[in-house]
């Protein structure tokens, strides 16, 4: 079994939880739907906080290849070398 990379903090309970993928974009995603913070499992090395604002998180999540900008009325994810727009499971996009 590999290792869980990245964990949320738990602002209630004060505590690390694993989240469950591997995937940067699904970990944020599962993290933000609960406002946990996500951090390299590794380090604890912040890389997400859903209170900081876009610059500071696109700071942050640039060795991922993501930056986090406004669109259509929300924050979402953004591939910087493909220019794709992550969307949670819970909002997909709205097609026209």
């Amino acid at each position: 079994m590999t290792e869980n990379k990245f964990l949320a903090w738990d602002w209630d309970e004060r505590c690390y939880k694993k989240i469950p993928s591997n995937d940067v974009v699904e970990a944020i995603h599962i993290a933000w739907n609960y406002e946990f913070d996500v951090f390299r499992a590794e380090d604890k090395q912040l890389i997400f906080s859903g209170q900081e604002d876009n610059q500071g998180n696109s700071e942050m999540l640039k060795p991922y290849g993501l930056r986090l900008i406004d669109f259509d009325g929300y924050r979402r994810l953004l591939n910087i070398e493909t220019g794709e727009v992550y969307f949670p499971s819970w909002h997909k996009e709205q097609k026209e």
